[in-house]
């Protein structure tokens, strides 16, 4: 089994493909291997590493506690494999990281996109349904039913602006990953919502970066994004067509096309409406 070590953490990845670097960091309740038909469609583009974050599945250690955790072992995943510096790709609490990279370690990121940060989410007033899911959130861990916890903030991350949720449609085996990795998602949503980076941090940021959001996720996310990318010099705002918070499982082409974008090997599609 394929690892790399970081700060005494065996870290479990997969790669594919050759070229450009493209690290793959992902979501809560998801592993290397839940990025589903897009890893071979980007390891056509590039080189493709896929990981599975400290503390969930193949990875050791446990459930990290804050991001800054997740960024060295990104940095070292990087540094390790000699893939500095990559086009850094990651969705929800991964697109927390891959931004907060950019801000601590520019010289291992080419560019980044980072789909549906939820950047300073915890200081917007949510939904009556997010309401609703944060409190059967917070009785079912008082309770100690982790899985059920994580199952139930997964199924409203995903949930679609026009009804239903990703979520039920996933794969059997993702749910399961999700529920079996329930401490390291429940800690994953709490590292991701809050204010790091800052926004002076941000405002150092030299490199490229895409802030994505879904044409089918609900309108509040596409505010939170707008907020990130206005905080980010030369930061573009993206929305993928067809695509909610799970966007390589809902518009995997579309998806992809972002970061073929962001590699440079492929004119920008009208799929796609990327402006800065």
């Amino acid at each position: 089994m394929a690892s790399v070590t970081s700060d005494g953490c065996d870290l479990y990845y997969e790669e594919a493909g050759e070229g450009v670097p493209i690290l793959l960091i992902h979501p809560a309740g998801a592993t290397a291997s839940t990025w589903g038909a897009a890893t071979e469609e980007l390891a056509r583009i590039g080189r493709v590493i896929a990981y599975d974050r400290r503390g969930y599945a193949r990875s050791d250690g446990e459930p990290a506690r804050s991001m800054s955790t997740h960024t060295a072992d990104a940095a070292a995943m990087l540094e390790e494999l000699r893939a500095a510096p990559a086009v850094v790709v990651g969705t929800s609490a991964g697109a927390a990281i891959a931004v907060d990279l950019a801000v601590r370690r520019p010289d291992v990121v080419r560019s980044v996109v980072a789909h549906e940060f939820p950047w300073r989410y915890a200081r917007h007033l949510p939904s009556v349904a997010q309401v609703a899911a944060l409190a059967r959130i917070a009785w079912r861990v008082l309770r100690g039913r982790h899985a059920a916890a994580a199952e139930t903030l997964l199924r409203s991350a995903y949930a679609y602006r026009d009804g239903g949720s990703a979520w039920d449609a996933f794969p059997e085996e993702w749910r399961r990953i999700g529920r079996e990795n329930a401490r390291a998602s429940l800690e994953d949503f709490r590292n991701s919502i809050g204010v790091r980076p800052s926004r002076i941090e941000l405002a150092t940021v030299e490199v490229p970066v895409v802030c994505s959001y879904g044409a089918r996720s609900p309108d509040g996310m596409a505010r939170l994004v707008r907020a990130l990318a206005s905080a980010i010099p030369g930061a573009k705002t993206c929305r993928i067509d067809g695509a909610g918070h799970a966007a390589a499982f809902d518009a995997t082409a579309n998806f992809v096309q972002v970061i073929a974008d962001a590699v440079g090997d492929r004119e920008r599609s009208a799929a796609t409406g990327c402006a800065a």
